[in-house]
């Protein structure tokens, strides 16, 4: 049987204006899209005939629909809640050095599976990321996917496709506007994950 595969192009939003260096998490915070540049890059890096996803927070949509603005075709954006950026409960809108050490001691014991207070850990990420992963795979099998995400939604994919747990997508850097290309190639029924590239830069150097 012949192998399919489906490409996805991660996307982490544009830098955020965040001069107090809150953490936001899944709080709306505006970003910044002046680096035009770096978007007609990204955009001619891009497949054209593709699905584009961003997920629900207005930094993502915004970056994707300044991507979209560079391509030669229309672009139909969807949106998708669950790949959003890991949510970190009481602590969102505060810096890190404003929390107490006492109270971020049992959270950093082991960041994969702990939670922030009311929050969620970044093995809940990996699993709602994966879900959608899946999700994607099945209506778009074959074909391209853009998606415009977060650092924290995209190491969970990278972590999916590691096959080697959450707490291997917590290794990797991704900086505002990098590109990290993931393919599912499937044969009979079975699915291998290949990763093409991580945290490339919008011009693809």
């Amino acid at each position: 049987m012949t192998a399919v595969t489906t490409r996805f192009w991660w996307i982490r939003h544009a830098p955020v204006i965040n001069p107090d260096r809150i953490l936001y998490g899944q709080q709306d915070i505006a970003p910044d899209l002046s680096d035009d540049d770096a978007f007609i890059a990204l955009a001619g890096n891009l497949p054209n005939d593709a699905v584009w996803i961003s997920t629900t927070l207005s930094r993502a949509q915004k970056t994707a629909e300044k991507i979209a603005l560079h391509k030669s075709i229309g672009v139909n954006i969807h949106h998708h809640d669950t790949l959003r950026e890991q949510f970190f409960g009481d602590w969102e809108g505060q810096r890190w050095d404003d929390i107490p050490q006492e109270e971020q001691a049992p959270y950093w014991s082991d960041a994969v599976y702990n939670r922030p207070p009311n929050g969620e850990s970044f093995s809940d990420i990996a699993t709602r990321v994966a879900d959608t992963i899946k999700e994607l795979l099945e209506a778009h099998r074959g074909g391209d996917i853009v998606t415009v995400a977060h650092a924290g939604s995209i190491r969970a994919a990278i972590a999916m496709a590691t096959q080697s747990g959450p707490r291997a997508g917590l290794s990797f850097h991704l900086a505002p506007l990098s590109l990290t290309r993931i393919d599912a190639i499937e044969r009979n029924k079975d699915v291998w994950w290949r990763i093409e590239s991580v945290n490339m830069p919008p011009n693809g150097a």
